[in-house]
């Protein structure tokens, strides 16, 4: 999605305009300058076919990368766990629910934000800030640092205001910003966000292969040795992120908060500090670790040596009168159990008798209550929303793991029956050494292999025929259908789009099931080894 934007024929443009008015001495100013568009190696050196770029000034680039989460309508958001479980340093880093979800939205996709790919580099940083447009070189590829956090704040708003300025070259993106990351937002996109499962998710590292110096500058000799390193040299995050960890800490948004067990504290504090830096050791690298830093410290505006930043791109949550409806709409049908089949609803019953109540501090009480049991019951949705996914990624993985157990099983019972029937003669078996292939020995140990073989087959088979029972029967119709959008996302999202006709076939089983109650095993299983058949 490459935006271009030339800013010579704007600058000609600029001081065309400026001549005509102001009078030829005024056309020898140099009333803005520029440098010859940037190469990709110096805005994108790792370049990716998902890849979202904005312009800049300087006929500049910013590469950015969407992150999707399982949501769809503006008021739905995700639970996830942040932080470590370790102990030490807890009331910093210790395990916290968060909620997240994404301000921009495609047609048939999950609702998204977009990430940069790369923390800004010094000459992205000056292509902003400098009033004359920087050489595009090398030794401009690293990291900006010693910058404050007021500084990175101001860079946001001067990037806007040109990107406001310049929207006509935006006509691909949807309507946004750019600013800091929020923590949630950060953690989210370090961790690998739906690009990897959920155990996966709550690893102090995402996904490596081979050591961490593979994909993060640290302090030490195999690594930084004591350098801040040029942009996007090592292996990215699942997201595509490089250097998330490690090279430059990066600043957020928001303030520090400590944590308390299952919530963060109160207080605000100074500025987060995340993913280390090139003078962290390499121990201490993680998705979890995070710092505090002062605002200001005894020289002005904290800076330092290794800590930078990257942009995300959002928007506001009430951008036109339409979405301020729908969003009315979609917080009154909150715990308000509108797809109830029981016709005691009790929050409509409880609003009903709040209405015919005329003392003011009753109706308030009674409004008070009323919310409080929205919100209980939106959190028992929630919660069953999750557990139905799980049901139906747990189905997926029971149809696919049944189909394999049956090869192994129909091999076994084959070369078993080739054996007694084709090779070896039963009437010989007995007298036969031990080890040879045809003694009963040997014939009735891979007998037993057949009937092993057989056992866990249908051992798997029964616990997915008891899956789609208790699926089925603590489930509404409705709503198991409704979350297989959901499902079928994450698992593509997490590099599991091999089990999307599993699932499909187990949301069939399950619906058939519902119709006719009827528990048909060999039904089951000759549908799934259907599947891998295909395969």
């Amino acid at each position: 999605m490459l935006l271009r934007f030339s800013q010579q024929k704007a600058c000609a443009k600029y001081n065309y305009k400026k001549w005509h008015y102001w009078g030829l001495i005024l056309s020898f100013i140099p009333l803005c300058s520029y440098a010859e568009p940037w190469d990709n190696k110096f805005y994108n050196p790792k370049p990716a076919s998902d890849d979202v770029i904005l312009p800049m000034p300087c006929d500049g680039r910013l590469v950015m990368k969407k992150v999707f989460t399982p949501t769809n309508k503006p008021l739905e958001d995700v639970k996830v766990i942040l932080g470590s479980n370790q102990k030490e340093l807890g009331f910093a880093e210790y395990a916290t629910p968060n909620y997240i979800s994404g301000s921009f939205s495609n047609e048939n996709e999950e609702r998204y934000y977009l990430i940069g790919k790369y923390e800004i580099t010094a000459l992205q940083y000056q292509a902003v800030m400098n009033g004359t447009c920087p050489t595009a070189k090398v030794n401009l590829l690293f990291p900006v640092t010693n910058i404050s956090w007021f500084d990175a704040i101001a860079f946001s708003n001067k990037y806007n205001q040109w990107l406001l300025e310049n929207q006509s070259q935006l006509k691909a993106m949807p309507k946004g910003y750019v600013r800091l990351p929020t923590n949630t937002e950060w953690e989210y996109a370090a961790r690998g966000g739906m690009k990897v499962t959920e155990s996966e998710f709550r690893e102090t590292v995402f996904p490596i292969t081979g050591g961490l110096e593979n994909y993060a500058w640290f302090s030490g000799a195999k690594s930084a040795n004591g350098k801040l390193q040029l942009i996007g040299r090592l292996a990215p995050n699942p997201l595509d992120l490089y250097d998330i960890l490690g090279n430059a800490s990066e600043m957020m948004f928001d303030s520090f908060r400590m944590n308390k067990l299952d919530r963060y504290h109160g207080q605000q504090g100074g500025m987060i500090i995340r993913g280390g830096s090139y003078l962290t050791p390499e121990s201490s690298i993680s998705t979890a670790f995070r710092s505090e830093k002062p605002y200001y410290d005894n020289k002005g505006a904290y800076q330092s040596k290794d800590v930078g930043f990257r942009l995300v791109y959002t928007t506001e949550v009430m951008h036109s009168k339409d979405s301020i409806k729908e969003l009315e709409k979609q917080w009154n049908e909150l715990g308000n159990e509108v797809e109830s089949s029981n016709d005691n609803n009790v929050v409509n019953e409880l609003e009903k008798i709040t209405k015919q109540v005329e003392d003011e501090k009753t109706k308030k009480e009674l409004n008070q209550l009323n919310l409080l049991l929205r919100s209980a019951n939106q959190s028992r949705d929630e919660q069953r929303d999750r557990s139905i996914q799980s049901a139906l990624q747990l189905g997926a993985f029971l149809c696919a793991n049944v189909s394999d157990l049956n090869d192994k099983y129909e091999y076994n019972n084959n070369l078993y029956n080739t054996m007694i029937n084709e090779i070896c003669d039963a009437s010989d078996s007995s007298e036969l050494e031990s080890t040879d292939m045809c003694s009963k020995t040997k014939l009735n140990n891979l007998n037993q292999v057949v009937i092993d073989s057989r056992n866990a087959r249908n051992f798997i088979l029964k616990y997915y025929a008891d899956t789609i029972v208790s699926t089925a029967s603590n489930y509404e119709k409705n709503t198991i259908n409704e979350q297989a959008k959901a499902t079928q996302f994450i698992l593509q999202s997490s590099g599991k789009a091999n089990m999307s006709d599993y699932l499909k076939l187990y949301l069939k089983h399950i619906n058939q099931y519902i119709v006719s109650g009827k528990i048909e095993q060999s039904v089951w299983l000759q549908t799934c080894n259907e599947i891998k058949g295909r395969k």
